[in-house]
This record gives C-alpha cells, sequence and structure tokens, in this order.
C-alpha cells in the first residue's frame, strides 16, 4: 500500500518488491491512489486497485480496502507510506490481518505516538532509519528489522548512450553529462539547486559539460527556473530539467557521473556508473570500497545528516572524476558488482518475504499448538494435509487437537499431533473449562478449524498470544489473526489456514495420511470374515446413510437396492452396508432386500475402523458424507452422489473416482432445504442407470492399473 504510484524511490522499490514476491509464487496486490507508475506495474502482470486515502476520502477508502482483503484472501498488509499506514492499520485491525509499515527514512520523535508505528514488524532500509525508530522512538529492537532497496541488476545494467535518446533531448554525442534523479520535495530540491549552482565551475573545467536534472514534485518549478537562469548566463543549453520520466536505465546509460541518493545511487552503481552521494541528509562525496559501508548505513546520504551540501565540494568531487577516466571506470565496475552482490531486487524479495514469513507466525517462537477440530468425519480428514505441515514446520513443537471421542483414533496414529484431548460432551461450559485448564499449558500457538463460538472462546481462555481461525467462525473477534475465507469447510479452505501462516504445503490432498493401528486393521479383517460373505466377487461398500443434522444430501434406498441388485447380477458383487449407528435400520433394510449377498455393518465401527474396512474393498457407493471420504483417504475408488453440495469443493479427493451429480437452477443449495424444495430435484434425478454406470466403470478398471479421470474442475470424473 502507497499513498500514490508516482516516480519516486519509495514508488519504485515497491514496485521491485511486488515484483519479486510475485516471482518467488506469492499473490501481489498493489493499492494506490494512482500515478504515472501505474502502467509500468500493470505490464508485469500484478493487480493495481485504486483507493484514495487522503481527506474525507480516507473512511470510504478504509471500507473499500476491508472489502478487498476479504475478496482476494489478503493475509498480510504491507504499508510503505504514514498515510496508507493509517488506512491500513484500521482495516488490518477490522480484519484480523497482520499489519507491517515499512519505513523508508528517519522520523521526528513525534511520529512515535502515531499507532501504527508500532505494527508487528517495522522494516527499513537503512541502519541510520533503525537506530532513530529504536533510539527515538523506543521500539524493541526485534521488532525493527533492515533489509537492503533491492535493484534490479537486469534492467539497470551498463551500456552505450542512446543515441535516438541523445537526438531527442538535443544533447551532444559523447559530451561528459552528469545525471541527477530524485523526487523535487522541499527536502531534497536543494541537492538539484547545489548541482545547477556548480555547473559555472564544472564548465570551467570540464569543458563541453551537460547537467541532466530529472524528476518530479513540488519543488519541480523551483528546479526548472534555476536550470533556465543557469544557461541564460552561461549563454548555451547546459542544465536540462527534463521533469519525471519513466526512461531511467536509458537515462543513467547517457551519464558520465551519477549524483544520487539511496535508489538512485544503486541504480547508478548497477548501470556502471561512478556516484557522488547526496541526498537529504547531507553531502556524503564520492561511492569508493572504503566508503560503501558508510554510504550504506545512511542510505547513500538520504537518512542520516552528514556533512553540509555545498557547491564547491560537488564541483570538486565531479571534476576529480573526471579528471580521472581510469579511476571512474574502475569505481563503475566496483558499482556494479556491489550492487549485484549486495542489493539485487531477488534479494530484496527473500529478505522482505523471510519477515512476513515471521510476522505471520514465528517458528522459533512456537513451542506449543493447540488445535481445534470440527465434529463431522470428513471435516477431520481435510485438516489431514494441513496438520502435516504443521507437524513439518515445527518439528519439535507440541502438538494437541481437540476432536469428539469418535474421531480420535483417526489421529492417533497419524504422527502428526502429540497428544489428543476428546472435547468433553455437554454443551459449552465444560468444553470452556477445557480452555482454562489448557491455559496452564500456555500454548504460543491456536489453529481454529472449528467455527464455534465455544472453540473460539476455548481459544482465547487458552491464553495463546497467536490465535488464528476464520473469519466467518462465531466470536471470531476473539481471534489475533483471521483468515479471510468464508464458508464451509473444504480441503481447499483447511489448507488455506496454514498458508495464511505462511506454510508450505507438499500434499494438498489427505490420500494415504489416515493411518491405522494394528488393531483397527484386525478388527476390520475380523469384521469382513464374520460377515456371512462368500467371497467369491468383489467386495463394494454402500454408504447411504446421511447425516442427521444434513438429510437434504440422502438418496432413495430403492436406489441403493437397486444398484446393488444389478452389480450382484453383472459382477457377482457382494455388500457391505456402512455408517453410523444412526444408519443401522436403513442398512438392514437394504442387507435384509439382498440376502446371503449383502451384510449390515453400519454402527459396528470407528471412523478409523471403518478405514480399515475399505481396504478390503473394491469400491464405495455413497452420499457425500464421511465414508466417503474415509475410502478416498484410503485408496479406495468411489462413486460418490451429489445434489446440494459442491462436489468440486467438497468431493473425494484422489485419482479414480467418479460422481453422479445434477446441476439445478437452484444451486448451489442454501442449507437446510426449505419446504418448497422437499421434492430436491438435485437428488431425485440421480438414475439407476447413471450410478451402475459409474461403478462399473471403475470396476472394469480394476484394482491395479486405475486410470485417474480428469473432469473440467479437478482429477474427478463427474456425469449427469
Amino acid at each position: 500500500m502507497l499513498p500514490w504510484l508516482n516516480y519516486g524511490g519509495v514508488e519504485t522499490y515497491a514496485i521491485r518488491l511486488a515484483r519479486g514476491l510475485r516471482d518467488r509464487g506469492h499473490r501481489v496486490v498493489v493499492v494506490s491512489g494512482g500515478g504515472r507508475l501505474v502502467p509500468e506495474l500493470e505490464a508485469s502482470g500484478i493487480e493495481h486497485v485504486r483507493i484514495d486515502f487522503t481527506g474525507l476520502r480516507m473512511l470510504s477508502g478504509l471500507a473499500r480496502l476491508r472489502r478487498l482483503m476479504e475478496r482476494e484472501h489478503v493475509d498480510l498488509v504491507n504499508a510503505h507510506n504514514w498515510r496508507a499506514g493509517l488506512a491500513a492499520f484500521f482495516a488490518c485491525r477490522l480484519a484480523g490481518v497482520p499489519f507491517m509499515l515499512t519505513v523508508h527514512g528517519t522520523r521526528r520523535p513525534l511520529h512515535r505516538h502515531a499507532v501504527f508505528y508500532w505494527s508487528e514488524r517495522m522494516v527499513v532500509v537503512s541502519e541510520a532509519s533503525r537506530r532513530n525508530l529504536v533510539t527515538d522512538f523506543g521500539l524493541p529492537s526485534e521488532r525493527v528489522v533492515k533489509s537492503v532497496i533491492g535493484v534490479d541488476c537486469d534492467r539497470f545494467s551498463p551500456g552505450p548512450p542512446d543515441g535516438q535518446l541523445e537526438q531527442e533531448l538535443g544533447l551532444r554525442p559523447g559530451a561528459p553529462r552528469v545525471v541527477h534523479v530524485s523526487r523535487f520535495s522541499h527536502s531534497k530540491a536543494p541537492v538539484a539547486l547545489a548541482l545547477i549552482r556548480a555547473t559555472p565551475e564544472l564548465a570551467a573545467q570540464v569543458p563541453g559539460i551537460e547537467l541532466i536534472v530529472v524528476g518530479q514534485g513540488p519543488e519541480e518549478g523551483v528546479v526548472a527556473r534555476a536550470a533556465e537562469e543557469m544557461n541564460s548566463r552561461l549563454g548555451r543549453k547546459a542544465v536540462y530539467a527534463l521533469g519525471g520520466r519513466s526512461d531511467i536505465p536509458q537515462i543513467m546509460r547517457l551519464a558520465t557521473v551519477v549524483v544520487g541518493t539511496a535508489s538512485v545511487a544503486l541504480e547508478a552503481m548497477s548501470s556502471g556508473k561512478p556516484v557522488v552521494a547526496v541526498g537529504k541528509g547531507g553531502y556524503l562525496g564520492i561511492v569508493r570500497p572504503e566508503t560503501l559501508a558508510e554510504a550504506e548505513d545512511s542510505c547513500f546520504g538520504d537518512h542520516e545528516k552528514v556533512q553540509p551540501i555545498r557547491s564547491e565540494r560537488v564541483a570538486r568531487d565531479l571534476v576529480d572524476l573526471f579528471s580521472n577516466p581510469e579511476e571512474a571506470a574502475e569505481l563503475g565496475r566496483f558499482g556494479r558488482a556491489a550492487a549485484q552482490s549486495r542489493h539485487g531486487a531477488v534479494r530484496l524479495a527473500q529478505d522482505i518475504e523471510d519477515i512476513y514469513l515471521r510476522v505471520l507466525c514465528d517458528r522459533n517462537r512456537v513451542r506449543r499448538i493447540l488445535v481445534f477440530h470440527l465434529n463431522q468425519i470428513g471435516d477431520l480428514i481435510f485438516t489431514l494435509p494441513p496438520l502435516k505441515a504443521l507437524r513439518e514446520a515445527f518439528p519439535k513443537a507440541h502438538i494437541t487437537s481437540v476432536v469428539r471421542p469418535h474421531l480420535s483414533g483417526l489421529l492417533a496414529h497419524s504422527g502428526f499431533v502429540d497428544d489428543i484431548i476428546e472435547r468433553p460432551p455437554g454443551g459449552p461450559w465444560p468444553a470452556m473449562g477445557l480452555g482454562i485448564r489448557q491455559r496452564r499449558a500456555r500454548p504460543d500457538l491456536t489453529i481454529g478449524f472449528s467455527h464455534s463460538a465455544t472453540m473460539t472462546l476455548c481459544a482465547w481462555l487458552s491464553g495463546s498470544p497467536h490465535r488464528t481461525g476464520y473469519a466467518d467462525s462465531n466470536l471470531s473477534r476473539l481471534l489475533s489473526h483471521r483468515v479471510q475465507v468464508r464458508g464451509i469447510l473444504s480441503p481447499k479452505k483447511a489448507n488455506r489456514l496454514v498458508q495464511a501462516l505462511g506454510l508450505g504445503l507438499d500434499k494438498r490432498d489427505y490420500v494415504g495420511l489416515v493411518r491405522l493401528s494394528a488393531e483397527d486393521r484386525e478388527y476390520g479383517s475380523k469384521l469382513v470374515a464374520e460377515s456371512g460373505l462368500k467371497g467369491a466377487g468383489p467386495l463394494i461398500a454402500l454408504a447411504p446413510g446421511e447425516s442427521t443434522t444434513r438429510p437434504y444430501k440422502s438418496w432413495s434406498k430403492e436406489g441403493f437396492i437397486e444398484v446393488a441388485r444389478a452389480l450382484v447380477v453383472e459382477h457377482d458383487a457382494e455388500m457391505l452396508v456402512v455408517g453410523g449407528p444412526d444408519d443401522r435400520p436403513l442398512g438392514y433394510e437394504i442387507a435384509e432386500s439382498l440376502g446371503q449377498h449383502a451384510a449390515n455393518l453400519a454402527g459396528k465401527t470407528t471412523p478409523s475402523q471403518l478405514g480399515a474396512l475399505l481396504e478390503h474393498c473394491r469400491l464405495l457407493i455413497g452420499i457425500d458424507s464421511g465414508p466417503m471420504h474415509v475410502a478416498a483417504a484410503m485408496s479406495c475408488p468411489v462413486v460418490g452422489l451429489f445434489g446440494p453440495t459442491d462436489p468440486w469443493r467438497t468431493g473425494p479427493e484422489g485419482e479414480g473416482h467418479e460422481v453422479v451429480f445434477h446441476e439445478q437452477p437452484c444451486w448451489p443449495c442454501i442449507h437446510p432445504v426449505t419446504p418448497t424444495c422437499a421434492d430436491r430435484p438435485c437428488m431425485s434425478s440421480i438414475t439407476v442407470g447413471e450410478v451402475l454406470a459409474a461403478a462399473s466403470r471403475i470396476l472394469a478398471r480394476g484394482e491395479k492399473g486405475r486410470d485417474a479421470l480428469t473432469g473440467p474442475r479437478g482429477r474427478l470424473q463427474v456425469r449427469g
């Protein structure tokens, strides 16, 4: 975020940073009030959003910024100016998104009273700026982080002058030239004016010298008038005041010597030009190997008081360089090497990325993690890839998961958690007691996959300083970091929670992440052996039961019976009806209608035991439910029957699955189903023939050599 994108060092810094972060795989949005550099930014493929934060527009700008953060799922905001910082600070507080401020200079101690100067991290680009914030502002030293300014060494590179540009500007080919680029503010224009005043002395000792002054700002007119007066005094055009320009790399190639500060000094060095460093802090002089560290310390004379700016000294140092072309050439080579090795744009992006990651989640400070899960089987399975990422990011941390008792087996042998706390029954009060008890353990980080107010309150009561959850969680104001993703939990949404902490995901799907105990596998084999089935043909699981809270997802009992009978006839298949205790009556009806070819095991397994049972099955046919996701996690192919829910959001993950789905005009459904939709055409339109065909295709592919089918929005084949 910046107040504008006109010509200037802060603006070009922000564009370099945006490009570098984009190249490192991040999504970047730049917010400003607009300006001449917007086309250059957009030509890089980076989105720009224009928001004006000046004057009375601040409040409407805050509202727009808040909506932008939600729409783009913003994980962190980095402001680069006090005005942008003020807006960003309050928007981030409202959204629960981490905020950072980059300070491009020094500030008066009075500024320390501004709240946004106490951001999570303050980034500075010079040691002088760092000393200013620590000493004058009283900021803790560990919160003030120094980074490089960065320079695009490919864009700013040595090369011959552009003859066409020389002709366009009216320059004499081969003339000795001084180039000065700056923003002509009240504090920086004196450098250009001192340089113009030095022109007569320069002209007396360097015949034919030309001075090119580039920049814009409130003092641009003063600089232009000084240039006209000097040309009139000399009786020739020696000073060229060009105003603001975007072709700075080509301008640099016109130079023999560059006078500048901060980004301009580095751009000149990268272009292979000797540099005289002078900025609003004062005069530093020729940048040589022995003075480079001092120059970097003060941002090349921009961030700390050095020597006063005097035209006589400017002229003396410039004449020294023009009189010693061999030294000037050597300084140009030195500057190019120093810019590449110490200030490259790649290093800038790496430095800032590392700072961002520490703001999102400082891995060195996290020793205990508390994770709150939702109550459904599928929802827990969705969180396995994020748990794996947490374990890999924090190999020495103690990770505790809070789950409902019936789900603990899905995590017990995963290796991703060190401890499992079974969420107590009896409503919110016992659960809140859990949060208070966890306060003794002092968790450093809580992760809330659960949206419930009780779990959010538990996270707050635990005393954890970093409480991460979703923006649409109940009581989300108690979270310290609200991830800007809304809607029901899905694999993508679960993954975003840890990605928003800056953690990588080497595995994004849950296939193979349900790890079973030997006892579970033994129990699964025992159930199959005791089922009374002959084992002659393929064993197929049926999961017809819906959640008691989501009956709108069910398909007809008659449909399951017809499909099962056809599979028995056509493939000599045998059926196992699976599900929870509430599904046992429905399971008995289906099993009895199939006689000796089916067994009802609904209610006889925990979720982890169900996983062991499904290892014996060739496929599972079921509605959008927990057993479907257990099957997919165990690499058991699935025929999923979807209607009101989104198969591309919560469909089975992995390869070889098929989904039968008929999109309706009223889809996606707003749950729960209203009386006007009692017939549920999304599910009643699914035919027995479609389900049977999907199952037959999976059986035909066989257990070995299953092909991955590619659908229009993922690795599912969606038919209907």
